[in-house]
């Protein structure tokens, strides 16, 4: 959490070799790193390279609710099948749904 940004092109290349997964938490980029704020894969122009994204909105956007995991169709629907955090969440606050709307304004 010092502001190093992680080599990613490296990484992926390291994945690709030995055909692992790439995942990356942007939980301190969400929103504002990235020529348009779409996070490293932006910085590195890589969109749609990384295998599973994940962030919790509420350090970026400071106070914002709720996180996205990103992924192939396969893990998300495996996710929504079998981790207890997204089993057992709650709902997100009437706020954020009132807020989403005023942004679509």
């Amino acid at each position: 959490m010092d502001g190093t940004i992680a080599p990613l092109p490296d990484i992926k290349c390291l994945a690709d070799k030995y055909n692992a997964l790439v995942f990356v938490d942007e939980c301190h980029a969400t929103g504002f790193f990235g020529r348009t704020g779409r996070e490293t894969e932006e910085y590195f122009n890589m969109i749609g390279t990384i295998d599973i994204i994940n962030s919790i909105l509420g350090k970026a956007l400071g106070g914002a609710a709720g996180e996205y995991t990103t992924g192939s169709k396969a893990l998300i629907d495996l996710l929504q099948q079998r981790s207890r955090p997204y089993l057992f969440s709650d709902t997100l606050p009437p706020f954020v749904k009132f807020s989403k709307s005023c942004i679509r304004k």
